[in-house]
C-alpha cells in the first residue's frame, strides 16, 4: 500500500496526464516506483518500436487503457496494485500494460480497420491481438525475468468477458484470452512485425461474431 500514498513530486514536467485524478509517472516522489514504471515504459518503447506521449497513473481508474488520441497509457493506481499482488506477482501487472501498448502499436500501423474486418461492429479480434502482442512481450522479458507465462494467462483468463454476444465492446472469453496471450508469450525470437503477423494470423482463426 506504501505506492498508493506515494506522493507526487513538486518537478515539473512536461504537459499530459490531464484527465482530473491523473498524473504522469515522472512526477512520483517514490523514486523506487518512478524508476520502475520509466524502466518498464522504456522497455515497452523499445520492443514494439513505438513512443508514447505518457505514462499516466490515476487515482479513480478501475482498469488500464491506451488514449489513441493523447497516445498515452493510463493504469489506476489501486488497478496495479491488485493486479501486482501477492508481492511477487508484479508480473501480472506489467502484462496487463503491455497488452495497452500493443494497442499503440496496432495503431501505428493501422491495424485496427484489418482486424475488424471479419466484424466491424466488433473489437475482439483487437483485443485478442492485443493479447498475443503483450505475450510476446512477456516472452522477451522472461529471458531476463523468471516468469510464470500459465500464471500470468490466468490473469488474462480472469479479465475475459461473458458469451453476449450483443457486447461490440466484448474483449474476448476467458479461455481465448488466456490462450492468445498464451501463444503470443510461446512466439520468441522475432521481431515486433513478425510477431504481429503471427498474431493476425492466429486471430483470423477466432469467431469474432462469438
Amino acid at each position: 500500500m506504501a505506492f498508493a500514498l506515494a506522493t507526487v513530486s513538486a518537478e515539473p514536467v512536461e504537459a499530459a496526464c490531464d484527465g482530473p485524478y491523473q498524473f504522469n509517472v515522472k512526477e512520483l516522489d517514490a523514486e523506487l516506483y518512478r524508476r520502475l514504471f520509466l524502466s518498464l515504459q522504456s522497455e515497452l518503447e523499445r520492443f514494439f518500436n513505438i513512443e508514447f506521449s505518457a505514462f499516466c497513473l490515476d487515482e479513480e481508474e478501475m482498469g488500464a487503457y491506451y488514449d489513441v488520441q493523447t497516445n498515452e497509457v493510463t493504469i489506476g493506481i489501486e488497478f496495479f496494485i491488485e493486479q501486482a499482488s501477492p508481492p511477487g506477482n508484479i508480473n501480472g501487472a506489467i502484462a496487463i500494460l503491455a497488452h495497452e501498448a500493443a494497442h499503440s502499436f496496432q495503431t501505428r500501423h493501422g491495424l485496427l480497420d484489418m482486424l475488424k474486418e471479419q466484424n466491424p461492429h466488433r473489437v475482439k479480434c483487437i483485443e485478442l491481438h492485443a493479447d498475443f502482442l503483450a505475450g510476446g512481450f512477456m516472452g522477451w522479458r522472461s529471458q531476463s525475468f523468471d516468469i510464470s507465462e500459465k500464471n500470468i494467462a490466468k490473469i488474462f483468463f480472469n479479465l475475459g468477458d461473458g458469451d453476449s454476444l450483443n457486447d461490440r465492446h466484448h474483449h474476448g472469453l476467458g479461455a481465448e484470452r488466456y490462450l492468445s496471450f498464451l501463444q503470443g508469450f510461446r512466439t520468441q525470437n522475432v521481431d515486433e512485425i513478425t510477431l504481429s503477423s503471427l498474431g493476425i494470423a492466429y486471430v483470423s482463426q477466432t469467431n469474432c461474431d462469438s
